[in-house]
């Protein structure tokens, strides 16, 4: 009875030892799946996230239409007087106008008043600035009385109201019939070089026929002297 207790003992023995090798063997793999599960988790939760750049905005240049500026206008600046020691000559200087394609002459004060004509041009501001005035007026001499002897060379000094004042220099003394004078082309030089400034001076002068029994009558020709600006 003992050795078969014994051997059902041993029996016992053994399979218990077998079972508690089956029990540590599902032991130990269910603690390495569990370890590996476990090693999975934290291998997911402490990855370190992915770090996405975002792009930053680039600004877009936009086209800004400007106007222009309208310059300002300059101010009125008028002719004031007109002088020249060669050509005797120390007179003011009065506004006259163009009527029907005719340009006005000083006939208020033909012995002393020079007339310029602004809707041409200003001295100062470019183009070419006309002046006329009478050679003589009811006997007496007029402010151009000594303008046909103008040469090239000779000086004359135009005075503004602002206080600015412009010295020329004649280029050209020529005289033309009345009936034949170029207007057109002696108010707006086709030769005047750009940027120069011009003024011109226009007169009676050369022949003369009386029509009155006093001796007054007119003349038949005009003298027209051009000069060039200097300063």
């Amino acid at each position: 009875m003992r050795r078969i207790g014994a051997l059902v003992f041993g029996a016992v023995l053994v399979v218990g030892v077998l079972g508690i090798g089956h029990l540590l063997a599902d032991a130990a793999s269910a603690f390495e799946r569990s370890h590996a599960e476990a090693a999975t988790v934290v291998a997911k939760v402490t990855a370190a996230p992915t770090v996405v750049r975002t792009p930053r905005p680039i600004a877009t240049t936009r086209a800004v239409v400007v106007a222009t500026p309208t310059p300002a206008p300059l101010p009125p600046d008028y002719v004031a007087r007109i002088s020249s020691p060669t050509l005797k000559l120390e007179n003011y200087v009065t506004r006259l106008g163009v009527i029907n394609n005719q340009m006005q002459s000083p006939d208020a004060d033909g012995v002393h008043a020079i007339g310029w004509y602004p809707e041409y041009a200003t001295p100062g501001r470019g183009g070419n600035a006309v002046f006329s005035a009478h050679e003589t007026w009811e006997f007496q001499h007029g402010p151009f009385y000594s303008m046909h002897l103008a040469k090239p060379g000779d000086e004359l000094t135009i005075q503004m109201t602002s206080g600015a004042t412009y010295r020329y220099v004649v280029t050209s003394n020529r005289r033309y019939p009345e009936a034949t004078i170029p207007m057109g082309d002696i108010i707006w030089p086709g030769n005047e070089p750009p940027g120069e400034e011009w003024a011109t001076f226009i007169t009676c002068g050369g022949r003369f026929v009386r029509t009155e029994s006093n001796g007054l009558g007119e003349y038949l020709d005009r003298d027209v002297v051009v000069a060039k600006r200097l300063s």
